[in-house]
C-alpha cells in the first residue's frame, strides 16, 4: 500500500516483535493473506520467513472453498499459513 517504504526492514522488524511475543504464548503463529497481485511483497516476505500453508486450503469470507465453488478474487480470498516458532 505504501511502496515508498518497503525494503527499508520494517516489515521484518515487525514480524521479528510479534513473532517473539507469539512465541511467549505459543509454539506456533499464523498469518493469512490476499491472493491477488497487491498481496505479492507479502506473499514472498512469509515465504522466506519460513512459513507455510496450513494444508486446509483457500478461504473465501471466512468460509473454506470447497471444489467446484465459485468465488470472487478480492481481498476476502485468503490463503493461510503457519511457521513453528521453536
Amino acid at each position: 500500500m505504501l511502496p515508498q517504504f518497503r525494503r527499508r526492514g520494517i516489515g521484518t522488524r515487525l514480524m521479528d516483535e510479534a513473532e517473539h511475543r507469539i512465541a511467549e504464548r505459543s509454539p506456533a503463529a499464523g498469518v493469512g493473506f490476499g491472493l491477488t497481485p497487491d498481496y505479492g511483497a507479502a506473499q514472498r516476505m512469509y515465504v522466506k520467513r519460513g512459513y507455510v500453508p496450513d494444508g486446509k486450503g483457500i478461504r473465501s469470507n471466512d468460509r473454506y472453498v470447497e471444489p467446484g465453488d465459485c468465488v470472487t478474487v478480492d481481498d476476502g480470498l485468503a490463503l493461510f499459513l503457519t511457521k513453528r516458532l521453536d
